[in-house]
């Protein structure tokens, strides 16, 4: 595809479909039978979504929510919002109602795009968003007002217009571990700016599994937007639970994973290697289909030795770093580059990135708009000369970038001490024992709160007495002014946000160990 002809999502769309016509894009479960759509279906369909909406508010502009797991039905919705020139708003599909309700408010939502699943909901919805004036059900339900399958038989396809690169395409709330979600505003040329940063990441010969959830802004550029322009084939995961089994049934070349499970998936294959005395590299190369060309990795960080264990079975991993205001990409790397120093990668075409007091600083076409109808948090990360703030704190080194951890957590000693909670945390990766870990300080001291895993060590003083040992040995690698100091033992999991991150306020908290 010639990029320099893509200023906006809509252009993204009619020019797949104009160069991989009937090619597959989405191929996705329908009971035992798998349904196949083309590009050119894709944009014919997103055509008519756009002529529906159209009429249906009467040529008012729309901000449209979308909820639901991935599936060719929430990709139209999306994208048929998109080629009326419209705003859309996708929701985690994890969310309860009330905090649903309270995102479409504060996001001046009036379409309402879900899947059927949300039906039960709508009630409630429709008292607490009088603002909405048109549902529209991703799959048919009793008491429907409108079903996208009778939309697509009745609608012709729309007339589109140019859209300005500047023009507002999605506002994307973000899921911070600590604050309330603001709503980053995106616009055509960020999202496209990201989509175009770099170049030979796939080809019409790749297939994906689509393993994210679709709401993230990582799997919705990577995944999706990445797939339309280089003409790979989107495969759906229907289920977390059945990964494994989609793995066989697609047999991708390309999956876009989180490191938590990246680490879960690393975890069963050695399990599944001991158990059946098997190669682990024969039992992972089997495990994701046997086509695999690698995985990439971002959300959060990634430890070299997770890096390292894929290598050993023959799957590169490339790690990257970004965030949502940064559409996302910032630093990324492939799978002919594969680093185990730790870093992130190098950063992407047309970005620039300097580091301000320890802070990653950015500046690029795909830095947002700001926050939508939160101007105090829009100065605050944008500064007047338009680089994005990212509270990352990082350093380069041989042309690679290393995150260190986040600003507003860090650890402030009486000494006067920096100390990065993330760069302890990250110690613990590979410690089977330690399922889940949050570092802070507490009365001064540096404490690890760590829950274990049961299933390896069910008593947990046997657990904490294990952890001890643990945590001396990893001291052994740290300055004593990083050094962990106390161990509290929890007997549950931290509480986590839908993208599966430990909040970093906590209401519960184990004994000292």
């Amino acid at each position: 595809m010639d990029k320099t002809k893509v200023k906006s999502l809509q252009d993204l769309v009619r020019l797949a479909a104009e160069e991989y016509g009937d090619k597959a894009y989405i191929k996705e479960k329908a009971g035992k039978e798998i349904v196949e759509k083309s590009f050119k279906q894709f944009f014919s369909d997103t055509k008519k979504v756009a002529s529906f909406l159209l009429e249906a508010m009467k040529g008012e502009k729309v901000h449209a929510a979308t909820i639901g797991p991935t599936s060719y039905a929430y990709l139209v919705g999306y994208f048929g919002t998109i080629m009326g020139g419209n705003v859309t708003v996708p929701l985690d599909a994890q969310l309860a109602c009330d905090d649903i309700c309270d995102l479409m408010n504060r996001a001046d939502v009036n379409v309402f795009f879900y899947d059927a699943r949300y039906a039960p909901m709508l009630p409630a919805i429709k008292i607490n968003c009088p603002a909405i004036k048109t549902y529209v059900a991703l799959q048919a339900h009793e008491g429907a007002e409108n079903v996208l399958t009778e939309i697509l038989e009745k609608y012709d396809e729309a007339q589109i217009y140019d859209i300005p690169s500047e023009s507002l395409a999605s506002i994307v709330y973000t899921s911070g571990t600590t604050g309330k979600a603001k709503g980053v505003m995106l616009t055509h040329g960020n999202l496209i700016d990201n989509a175009m940063c770099q170049d030979n990441e796939s080809s019409p010969e790749d297939t994906l599994l689509s393993v994210l959830p679709i709401h993230h802004v990582f799997c919705f550029a990577c995944d999706i937007l990445l797939s339309l322009r280089y003409g790979a084939t989107i495969c759906v995961n229907d289920a977390m639970m059945r990964i494994a089994q989609n793995l066989k049934l697609f047999q991708p070349t390309i999956i876009l994973l989180v490191p938590m499970i990246a680490e879960t998936i690393l975890k069963q294959i050695n399990a599944a290697a001991k158990a059946k005395g098997l190669p682990a590299k024969a039992v992972a190369q089997a495990f994701f289909g046997g086509r695999l060309k690698g995985i990439y990795s971002g959300g959060a960080y990634l430890a070299p030795e997770i890096i390292k264990a894929y290598g050993e079975f023959g799957i590169p991993m490339a790690q990257g770093y970004g965030m949502t205001e940064c559409s996302p990409r910032i630093a990324t790397a492939d799978f002919n580059n594969v680093s185990l120093l730790g870093d992130v990668g190098t950063i992407v075409n047309g970005c620039e990135v300097k580091i301000v007091d320890g802070e990653i600083v950015v500046k690029s076409p795909s830095v947002m708009q700001g926050y939508y109808k939160f101007p105090e948090a829009t100065a605050e990360a944008l500064d007047a000369d338009g680089w994005l703030h990212t509270g990352d704190l990082g350093y380069a080194e041989d042309g690679r970038r290393y995150i260190t951890g986040r600003k507003k957590n860090l650890i402030i000693l009486s000494n006067g001490e920096n100390v990065s909670p993330e760069e302890l945390e990250n110690k613990f990766a590979l410690i089977d024992l330690a399922a889940e870990i949050l570092v802070y300080a507490e009365e001064g001291y540096i404490t690890a709160e760590i829950f274990p895993n049961l299933d390896m060590c069910p008593d947990i003083d046997e657990a904490a007495a294990k952890l001890n040992e643990i945590i001396k040995e990893v001291n052994t690698t740290l300055p004593s002014s990083k050094t962990i100091r106390r161990l509290r033992v929890r007997d549950r999991e931290f509480d986590k946000t839908t993208s599966k991150k430990i909040k970093r306020t906590q209401t519960y908290q184990g004994e000292i160990k």
